[in-house]
């Protein structure tokens, strides 16, 4: 499952599919599409070089959506910053939040929505599978205590922390053990970037996933 489909399918409320008040911002436009550029430097389809985006793989993903993320950053690939492609994905995948939850309801893990308005208004997605939201808050869980330490862990991590999702579905001690540990992520990424005279996309991607990160807690602060 997508880190974007992830913190998508946390904050849906079970019994009648809103969105949970307190991770309202985990459907945020610009939170999702972040999910999204740290998937693909997770999987090092694409990186950061002298501060702007760069694709590394433009092999397709299995995940359609991923797919066309990838499409979308290569457009503009070595000419936008972390923050700059954010808003860009933002823009071109305006339908972002519906296109990940009618995603989850093809896959039976959410009923087909409804809304509070019959013709307008935001589509509701009840649950059709706890199973899948529980393991979904115990992938979120295991990234920000330390349990997974991948690429794809570290991402989630920081979504945690920078949305502060991290405050409302953990234990207050979790909770800043997991804020002090992406902390130390972060200074361990600026010493291997510093120290490594020939960066491979390994590299690369971590210096975008630390470039995003740091962009979204911006916007967030806004």
């Amino acid at each position: 499952m997508l880190l974007a489909e992830v913190l998508a399918l946390i904050a849906v409320e079970p019994a009648n599919g809103e969105t949970r008040p307190k991770l309202a911002m985990l459907h945020r436009q610009d939170v999702l599409t972040s999910a999204l550029l740290m998937e693909l430097a997770a999987q090092s389809r694409v990186g950061l070089k002298d501060r702007l985006v760069v694709v590394l793989d433009t092999l397709p993903s299995r995940h359609p959506l991923l797919t066309a993320s990838l499409r979308l950053v290569a457009k503009h690939s070595g000419q936008l910053t972390a923050d700059q492609m954010i808003a860009r994905l933002a823009s071109d995948l305006p339908a972002l939040r519906e296109d990940l939850l009618d995603g989850l309801v093809r896959r039976d893990i959410l009923h087909p929505p409804n809304r509070k308005y019959r013709l307008f208004g935001t589509k509701f997605y009840p649950l059709r599978s706890t199973q899948a939201q529980n393991e979904c808050l115990k992938r979120f869980s295991d990234a920000a205590v330390g349990v997974d330490a991948s690429m794809s862990g570290l991402a989630l991590l920081a979504l945690a922390c920078s949305t502060r999702a991290a405050d409302h579905l953990l234990t207050f001690e979790n909770s800043e053990s997991a804020k002090a540990r992406l902390r130390e992520l972060r200074e361990e990424i600026s010493a291997a970037l510093s120290a490594d005279s020939t960066p491979g996309d390994e590299v690369f991607a971590n210096a975008l996933l630390e470039a995003v990160d740091l962009a979204l807690q911006q916007r967030l602060q806004r």
